[in-house]
């Protein structure tokens, strides 16, 4: 139906595509200042919609699990088959939450730069390149 051929979708490319895009809002909803931190948004899809809590919370996942540069990755691996399949099937509706934030991708170069060592102990690394943002401070 609409042009869309079943294929066999491993349980990993499940889990990305589920988990990903949501972690990706989170970082998009402290980059809009809706939350002070990243436990904010942990705890809202804990005790609010079921996120397993033996994970933390979707951003303690992302950090602690996952790694910050895995995940930019793998979103743009997925924004790039989706904009593939938009060119070749128009009656699919355009999405943007594979598109990675700004603040998950400065939080990626961090890590790859090595920040995460600079950071107490405790404190997640978004956490504290946002701090940096708000207080204006140096670039990446």
């Amino acid at each position: 139906a609409k042009g869309i051929k079943a294929r066999v979708i491993p349980d990993q490319e499940i889990e990305e595509r589920l988990f990903y895009p949501l972690i990706n809002e989170g970082f998009r909803i402290l980059e809009e200042g809706h939350a002070l931190r990243s436990s904010d948004i942990d705890i809202v899809y804990i005790f609010g919609y079921g996120f397993p809590p033996a994970k933390g919370g979707p951003m303690f996942f992302a950090e602690n699990y996952v790694g910050l540069p895995k995940l930019v990755e793998r979103l743009k691996v997925h924004a790039a088959e989706t904009k593939r399949k938009l060119a070749e099937n128009k009656t699919l509706l355009p999405v943007d939450y594979f598109e990675p934030s700004k603040l998950l991708l400065e939080c990626a170069e961090a890590e790859k730069m090595g920040m995460r060592a600079k950071v107490p102990a405790g404190v997640p690394l978004v956490d504290a390149v946002l701090g940096m943002k708000k207080k204006g401070g140096s670039k990446l």
